[in-house]
């Protein structure tokens, strides 16, 4: 029995196109062809295509509609629109509502082959994805993307440590989670560990555990995070904040599989079998060069190391994500709510400093604030003045407040706060909140609270 071709519609008012574009990719795909929109958006419901190519300019229904609607109600199928006519409006806008590619009239119907086949690899290969558990919680097509999907596939079925490296809010939880799914050890616990948020006097008996008796307080044996993730992962988020005296343990760890509770007498290590995966938003290498973090620690656990890519540099992934987001919150609050095409350019110019975790609070604001359409003047205050900075005091506060020589000092200072935080977040992407307080030459607790204000924070 031969292998099941996958599926191609045409819709295209012109018959002509419709037979010699049938005959060009019949010997690849299985070809379905209409000269009607509302028929074309009907049978793409019940067929489910992996391509619908489309006709910008029908006489009975605009081609935009149609891939608006294919859209809306087939989101996995990928569409090409196809005019005669290039107009760069058109190419914009069909890009715009998730058009794949658009193909200008006479085609080249060498390239026109080989680009079908292209997506339909790529679409296989999504597929394939969208299989793995929380692989669905991971949004975007760009190049960059897919590069970090290769690399994930490659090194997941390995028993070898990985290191995840990227800025936070990059998703490096998330894509820990997808390598031990797609791991040996998919079945066993999966364990993930904040090493920023363990204060330091506890981070050796929370991972190791400890006795009966190993200091005041401990009553009862306990068994630490590493025991918790035996044939399974832990996950080390942040593992560039653990303290120099924990590292040359864990180093002892992931070479040795085994570990000493606290408290324990005599020599009796206990045997492990797990895979560690870090997690950092510094680089370590840099690190390992002031002393701060152990080189033969960053050796061991950075065998595979995989960088995830700022939002910035993920083009064309913003929009998608935003549109995820916002159908997340009319799913959760049961509504309709839409974004319209200014606040969505807004979005894509905008350089995303707290990356993923801050496009979605961002989203998430708007959506609470509008009763119809996320505008721009919905969007978070910080998005706003990074596409309309000014340094005029003017724009900054009220005619009022200069009257006010307490309210214009304020201001100013809250100004210069923002921006010397959001200035050395861009110049150091990789910076801790501990370095952060550093530079700035705060306490962590202030630190904290002036994250949250400026809008820099997350705290969940």
């Amino acid at each position: 029995m031969g292998t099941k071709q996958p599926h191609v519609l045409i819709i295209d008012d012109d018959k002509g196109i419709n037979r010699v574009l049938s005959q060009i990719l019949s010997d690849d795909f299985s070809v379905i062809a209409t000269t009607s929109g509302k028929d074309g958006i009907e049978m793409a419901k019940e067929l489910s295509p992996f391509l619908a190519m489309v006709d910008l300019r029908m006489p009975e229904t605009d081609g935009l509609h149609v891939l608006r609607e294919i859209k809306r109600t087939k989101p996995e199928i990928s569409v090409i629109m196809m005019s005669a006519y290039g107009e760069v409006a058109s190419v914009v806008e069909a890009f715009r509502e998730g058009a794949a590619d658009f193909l200008t009239k006479p085609f080249d119907f060498r390239c026109l082959l080989e680009n079908v086949r292209k997506l339909a690899t790529q679409t296989n290969i999504e597929e394939e994805e969208s299989q793995y558990p929380h692989a669905k919680d991971i949004i975007g097509n760009s190049r960059i993307m897919k590069h970090v999907w290769n690399l994930v596939k490659r090194f997941s079925p390995t028993d070898i440590p990985i290191l995840l490296q990227g800025e936070t809010g990059t998703g490096k939880e998330l894509f820990a989670k997808v390598i031990h799914s797609l791991s040996v050890r998919s079945n066993g616990p999966f364990v993930p560990v904040d090493c920023s948020a363990i204060p330091e006097s506890l981070i050796e008996s929370e991972l190791f555990g400890y006795e009966k008796g190993a200091f005041t307080g401990a009553s009862t044996r306990k068994e630490g995070l590493f025991e918790s993730a035996n044939m399974g992962t832990l996950f080390l988020d942040e593992i560039g904040n653990l303290p120099l005296s924990i590292q040359a343990k864990l180093l002892r760890v992931v070479q040795d599989h085994r570990i000493m509770r606290l408290g324990a007498k005599g020599y009796e290590p206990i045997p492990l079998n797990l895979r560690v995966v870090a997690a950092t938003n510094i680089d370590l290498k840099e690190a390992s060069d002031k002393g701060s973090f152990r080189l033969d620690l960053f050796y061991r656990i950075s065998v595979a190391a995989i960088t995830l890519p700022p939002l910035r540099e993920r083009h064309g992934d913003i929009q998608v994500l935003a549109k995820h987001f916002l159908e997340k919150c009319n799913i959760e609050f049961h509504r309709d709510i839409r974004i319209t095409d200014e606040a969505m350019n807004i979005l894509g110019r905008y350089q995303w400093p707290g990356n993923i975790r801050e496009l979605e609070n961002v989203i998430k604001s708007a959506f609470l604030i509008t009763n119809d359409f996320i505008r721009p003047n919905h969007l978070n205050k910080i998005i706003a003045e990074d596409e309309n900075p000014s340094t005029d005091v003017n724009d900054i506060i009220s005619y009022d407040d200069l009257t006010d020589i307490k309210n214009l000092k304020n201001h100013a200072v809250h100004e210069a706060e923002r921006e010397a935080i959001l200035r050395i977040m861009k110049e150091h992407p990789f910076i801790n909140k501990l370095q952060l307080a550093k530079l700035l030459k705060v306490d962590p607790k202030t630190l904290r609270s002036k994250l949250k204000k400026y809008g820099f924070d997350n705290p969940n």
